[in-house]
């Protein structure tokens, strides 16, 4: 089995997916890419083979859909942190609109994949000295770093 770091030495989704200007190169879209490799990671391995099989959604379009996901998710966090909002959530709809023609049932499991990747990634970040979210605004070194 690959390790992690064999595993997004040549990934599908790039740091640059979450900037496009220096000012961008912030702790929150570092977070944000995490998160994007996260979800990646979840989905890939719980059903990946099922999405394949039956959906014809291979791993590319997973990759693409998990970016699309994490920028979503940023807008989330960011109303969570100003208080717009109670609790994060993560939208069926959202999953629905980039994949319209998953079953509901499949949806739901992705769903539940992606609440996984969260939490294990919160689960980290309690321990990160980083703070990519209590510092979002904050230039992020990791993003000039090599992998």
């Amino acid at each position: 089995m690959e390790n992690e770091e064999d595993i997004f030495e040549d990934h599908l989704i790039k740091p640059t997916s979450f900037y496009s200007d220096e000012h961008e190169k912030t702790k929150l879209n570092w977070f944000c890419y995490q998160l994007a490799l996260s979800f990646y990671l979840a989905v890939t391995s719980k059903l990946g083979k099922k999405l394949e099989k039956r959906y014809g959604i291979g791993e590319e379009e997973i990759a693409d859909f998990s970016i699309y996901f994490a920028k979503r998710m940023k807008e989330i966090i960011l109303q969570k942190l100003s208080g717009e909002i109670e609790t994060v959530y993560f939208s069926y709809d959202l999953v629905e609109a980039y994949f319209p023609t998953l079953s509901d049932r499949m949806v739901d499991k992705m769903l539940d994949a992606i609440a996984e990747a969260w939490d294990e990634l919160l689960s980290i970040c309690e321990s990160c000295p980083n703070r990519c979210v209590t510092e979002r605004d904050k230039y992020c070194t990791m993003f000039d770093e090599d992998p």
